[in-house]
């Protein structure tokens, strides 16, 4: 059976030119479209009793990753107007100090501060990031588009060091406010029948940290604020950033969770590892493209013009 899981991040006529959302009258469309071609169901009510779902359309789900305010303000009203079930996978770090993760937050800092550089005096930086010009970085200096890829590689403790030292030396740029969800919105969604899930603690790529005890701490921590935040242990992992191996996997379960979802633009083949459900990420594109991804045939078409 095919399932197709849809994520999305976040629903609002916001302009930001880093981490573009969707429109709401996209998402509205999308929402319609669903509804009228498949059934959607809510991913975590289909894998505990698939056999209640006696249907002759093929199944949809639909699925957000952070925690954005617009969730709760925008998305979920368009939801219900549709009776359009969702599952929300929470960075729990984020709800608590209500601001957005690590890696938009570092994006934010490069693109809008006006201080020259920054300096690392940690062992573990390399020598090519020791001292880095940041002023108009994003059209003058290459160095600042590997920083991230190299902060996703650090243990937890490396990476929330270098983080705190973007945002205090760059001290020129303000922190966003209320753009993340807090534990009211978060029960709010539980009340309305979402499903709430986790999405980490803090947000790393769990397969780069080498340490099982921090894989095991993003994922107990996250769990443990849920739960006693809204009364439910998560059933679903939805891996930062589609990160994992067989640690992750591994840990997750130990830890209680069920499912565990991963970004890989691609349907999900039922049964399969229930670990490793792939989901298609949507964008704020052209109706023609993002109906090529709604019926799967952006990726063929894709490699037909490869060819």
């Amino acid at each position: 059976m095919l399932i197709r899981n849809f994520l999305f991040h976040r629903v609002t006529d916001e302009v930001d030119a880093m981490w573009p959302p969707m429109k709401p009258e996209l998402f509205s469309k999308i929402i319609q479209y669903l509804g009228k071609n498949y059934t959607v169901v809510a991913l975590e009510h289909f894998l505990e009793n698939p056999a209640s779902f006696k249907t002759k359309k093929q199944i949809a789900t639909i699925s957000f990753d952070d925690g954005y305010k617009d969730n709760m303000e925008i998305a979920a009203p368009i939801l219900k107007k549709y009776n359009c079930p969702a599952s929300f996978y929470i960075v729990t770090d984020c709800i608590d100090k209500n601001i957005p993760t690590w890696t938009y937050l570092v994006d934010r800092v490069f693109q809008q501060t006006q201080k020259n550089h920054i300096e690392f005096i940690y062992d573990f930086v390399p020598a090519k990031f020791k001292s880095i010009q940041v002023k108009a970085a994003a059209v003058s200096n290459p160095l600042l588009k590997e920083i991230k890829p190299w902060m996703k590689s650090l243990s937890n403790p490396q990476r929330v060091a270098i983080t705190n030292e973007i945002l205090q030396q760059c001290n020129d740029v303000q922190l966003p406010q209320n753009k993340m969800m807090n534990w009211d919105d978060i029960r709010q969604l539980d009340s309305a029948g979402f499903i709430i899930g986790s999405h980490s603690h803090t947000h790393p790529m769990l397969a780069s940290l080498q340490q099982e005890s921090e894989i095991t701490d993003e994922l107990k921590i996250s769990a443990d604020r849920i739960r006693a935040e809204i009364g439910k242990m998560p059933m679903t992992i939805s891996y930062p950033i589609g990160s994992f191996d067989e640690r992750v996997m591994r840990l997750s379960q130990q830890q209680g969770y069920k499912y565990g979802l991963a970004v890989e633009q691609k349907f999900f083949t039922y049964p399969a590892n229930s670990m490793a459900i792939p989901r298609v990420e949507l964008y704020q594109e052209g109706w023609w493209k993002v109906n090529l991804h709604l019926t799967g045939n952006y990726w063929n078409r894709l490699r037909r013009m490869i060819k």
